[in-house]
C-alpha cells in the first residue's frame, strides 16, 4: 500500500473576465471554463467587475458551464456585474438561471439548489 495523499477535488473556482481576455476571443475562455468543470469544479464564480458589457458568446459560454455544473449540484455565480449587465440578465430572465452577486456581496437571486435525485449522464 502506498502513502499517497489525495487532495479533494476543486469545488469552487473564480474566473475574472477582462476586456483583454475577451479581446483574444471567446475560445480561450470557453476552454478555461470547460477545463475547470472537467477537473471537478462544480461552482464557478465569474467576476465581471472589469468589463462594461457582455457578448452573446460569453452568455452562451456561461450557460454551457452552468449546465455542466448543475449536473454536479452547483452552478455559475455572476459577481460584480454593472447595472447594464445586470439589467440584461434580468430582461433575458437569466437572473433566474445564474446567481447574481452584487458589489456589496449581496445575493440577488439564489439559483443554486441541490440537485436532488439527479444523476450524472
Amino acid at each position: 500500500m502506498s502513502n499517497v495523499l489525495h487532495s479533494p477535488l476543486p469545488s469552487k473556482a473564480i474566473v475574472t473576465v477582462t476586456d483583454a481576455l475577451l479581446a483574444r476571443g471567446m475560445a480561450g475562455l470557453r476552454w478555461q471554463l470547460r477545463d475547470l468543470v472537467m477537473d471537478g469544479t462544480y461552482l464557478v464564480v465569474v467576476d465581471l467587475s472589469e468589463v462594461d458589457q457582455i457578448s452573446p458568446q460569453l452568455l452562451a459560454g456561461l450557460l454551457d458551464t452552468h449546465r455542466a455544473c448543475r449536473r454536479r449540484g452547483g452552478g455559475v455565480v455572476v459577481r460584480h456585474a454593472n447595472h447594464q449587465v445586470t439589467e440584461l440578465l434580468r430582461r433575458t430572465s437569466l437572473d433566474k438561471v445564474f446567481e447574481i452577486e452584487s458589489h456589496g456581496g449581496h445575493h440577488r437571486r439564489s439559483a443554486l439548489r441541490p440537485a436532488v435525485g439527479r444523476r450524472d449522464r
